[in-house]
């Protein structure tokens, strides 16, 4: 690592978080800031820094986040790769050319991007910064302005010292925010050299007051520089990240285009052609090609880039706290809630078709209010939820009552729309119900990619019937599994990486009319072995002899055996193993009119898995055989994943099951 660039990184590891309690000054007051604002000023007429030259690479990622936070699953639907010539020069002026270009969609997709998303921030965006041409950000003030020293607000942190044997730099963590929080105006940490007087870092957001689009849920940027010839600070890694989410509806989906940059091979005192910055300041290709000398395929890369969501999360968390725990969504306030598409219409074998309109409501400083109405048109019951979200520090304090349906499988083994269909059809309705009624909190934390959840409450749980009958004139009965009142602790630690693997750990007890204990744990890994793929899931169960039905482990049928009949092992105990051995296979997708053409990867799977369930529970329809049940199939998952055809077959029985649904990475949305 060069000398500049382990001055920055040092910087970066070592600056500590600002000590609580600091005084927030106007920049007037605080001489560090004033002589950083007159150093960029001065950059930017300083005549003796005639030119230079870089040149910058970059990945531009369009996700999709889906779930809900702190356990979000973030999703690539399209990357960008790019090579851009960057030259600057006096005064304050930069000239960026597309020389390289190429992308690959993994969705369809008609997304353009803004032209200033496929190129650098040159100069710390000067004295206003602007953001998606003026479409998301226009002419904020920096903070680092003349007019920045009267417009923010700035707390002094600690200072963190570097020394090599070429140069000491001294970095001082300032926290900056608008005086009057419910203007136009960024938040965050600049870190500035405290003998140069220059900018080494700066990781900032938005007040929701900036964004002039409507769909804009915040923005988060990272400025990296890197210190050249002793004394001059420029451009060496950078990110910015968009979130957007839907004004009107609250959903578990969101999708954020991030783009990435390293600048490499600066040099100083560059001779510029004649005319070299008139024209447009981001020039050159103005949409991919195909070809071109690249290191290695676009998809391995987006495996070294930071996850966004991860990022995001920790930029509005600090940005937040730094302003007394307020909210900075820039979506409305009020909107209509859901915890996916399929709640606000589905069908059961209980309720039937299931109209239900939610809303949500910020009510300043991170509170949300929550709440959810249904009525089944079939049973005619109300089903209903309100809660409150309240942010404590860096975590989040639940209260709640609701009165709902519940299954009795802990992990969803279909898509509530398959469901639906699957229940409107032929009475195919894979879950079994149980209606819950339960008031109570929760607290919800988050450390690193580990998190914890912690609740309590008093829950009645009651038998329901079967009221709906399909369009083939089929009635499917429901079992009974309601137990009475109890009051239930609940304590769930987990961690999730990317394509579901992780671990988790469920504890839970209660007392009451109904008395139990029940603990379950489960693990997935996944290891790459050349160009292909080896999974290795295991899940493991187990309950008192008090255990409820609706608390049941069950087994059987897609998501768990598929070639055993649906549910059809159960008990207080249950344990499964699965290895799955995938190989990337090409599937071409039909292209979309107006869409970008894909070929996005599909893999097909060989699996193995067994199961086996103990602990009899009477008067229920699954069996504790105590037996072993083995199962091997084929898994096909297309394009990105986006759907799943799977076939199994019971080795004991000869039966087969076959399966055909959404990707289970899509099934908290639909």
């Amino acid at each position: 690592m060069s000398l500049v660039r382990f001055i920055t990184v040092g910087v970066v590891l070592l600056a500590p978080q600002l000590a609580s309690g600091q005084a927030w000054l106007p920049g007037t007051a605080v001489a560090l800031v004033q002589r950083a604002a007159a150093h960029r000023s001065l950059r930017d007429r300083d005549s003796s820094l005639a030119s230079w030259h870089a040149r910058a690479h970059g990945i531009v990622r369009f996700t999709a986040l889906t779930g809900e936070a702190p356990n979000q699953v973030e999703r690539v639907l399209r990357a960008d790769e790019l090579r851009v010539e960057v030259d600057g020069a006096w005064p304050a002026r930069s000239k960026q050319v597309i020389v390289a270009w190429r992308d690959t969609s993994f969705l369809p997709n008609t997304l353009r991007y803004h032209r200033d998303h496929l190129g650098i921030v040159a100069n710390d965006f000067g004295g206003t910064i602007r953001i998606g041409d003026g479409d998301e950000v226009r002419d904020l003030i920096h903070p680092l302005s003349g007019l920045g020293l009267v417009h923010y607000q700035f707390a002094m942190g600690d200072t963190t010292t570097v020394v090599s044997a070429r140069a000491t730099v001294r970095a001082v963590a300032v926290q900056v925010r608008p005086v009057d929080p419910h203007s136009a105006g960024v938040i965050g940490t600049l870190y500035l050299d405290l003998d140069r007087a220059a900018l080494v870092r700066f990781t900032f957001t938005f007040t929701p007051a900036s964004y002039r689009d409507a769909s804009v849920e915040n923005i988060t940027v990272t400025l990296e520089n890197s210190l050249q010839q002793g004394d001059r600070w420029l451009p060496w890694r950078q990110s910015i990240a968009i979130q957007r989410g839907n004004p009107l509806l609250d959903l578990p989906w969101h999708t954020v285009i991030r783009g990435d940059w390293t600048i490499d091979d600066l040099e100083l005192d560059a001779s510029q052609p004649v005319g070299r910055f008139s024209g447009p300041a981001i020039d050159g290709m103005r949409r991919p090609a195909v070809g071109g000398d690249w290191d290695g395929a676009l998809v391995r890369q987006l495996a070294t880039l930071p996850a966004s969501d991860a990022d995001i999360a920790q930029a509005q968390q600090e940005a937040s706290r730094a302003l007394g725990g307020r909210s900075l969504d820039g979506l409305p306030g009020l909107r209509l809630f859901g915890r996916g598409v399929s709640d606000f219409l589905h069908v059961n074998r209980v309720q039937g078709i299931t109209p239900a309109l939610g809303a949500r409501l910020a009510l300043g400083s991170g509170t949300i209010l929550r709440s959810r109405v249904g009525v089944g048109l079939s049973d005619h019951r109300i089903t209903a939820a309100l809660g409150l979200d309240l942010p404590v520090r860096d975590a989040r304090l639940s209260l709640g009552a609701s009165r709902q349906l519940q299954d009795v499988g802990d992990v969803p083994v279909t898509s509530p729309m398959n469901n639906s269909l699957r229940t409107l059809v032929s009475g195919g309705d894979r879950g079994d119900y149980t209606l819950i009624e339960r008031v109570g909190l929760t607290f919800a934390a988050k450390s690193g990619s580990t998190n914890l959840s912690v609740a309590a409450g008093r829950e009645w749980s009651t038998s329901v019937e079967s009221a709906f009958t399909a369009l083939d004139g089929t009635i499917h009965p429901n079992p009974s599994l309601g137990a009475a009142a109890a009051t239930v602790a609940r304590l769930v630690l987990w961690r999730e990486r990317p394509a579901g693997d992780g671990w988790s750990l469920h504890a839970e007890g209660a007392a009451g009319d109904s008395s139990w204990g029940r603990l379950a744990a489960t693990g997935q890994t996944t290891l790459s072995v050349g160009r292909n793929s080896l999974t290795m899931r295991a899940e493991l169960g187990a309950g008192t002899r008090s255990l409820p039905g609706y608390r049941a482990f069950v087994l059987g049928g897609p998501g768990s055996l598929l070639g055993v009949p649906d549910r059809a092992l159960g008990g207080r105990r249950t344990a499964r193993v699965e290895v799955a051995w995938g190989i990337p296979v090409s599937i071409g997708i039909p292209r979309v009119a107006g869409h970008y053409a894909m070929r996005p990867p599909s893999t097909l799977s060989l699996v193995v898995a067994a199961g086996v369930a103990g602990g009899a529970m009477l008067g229920l329809p699954w069996a504790a055989s105590g037996r072993v049940e083995p199962v091997a199939g084929l898994r096909l998952d297309l394009w990105g994943p986006l759907l799943r055809l799977e076939s199994g077959i019971a080795l004991r029985t000869g039966h087969l099951g076959v399966a055909f649904d959404l990707h289970p990475a899509w099934w908290s949305f639909f």
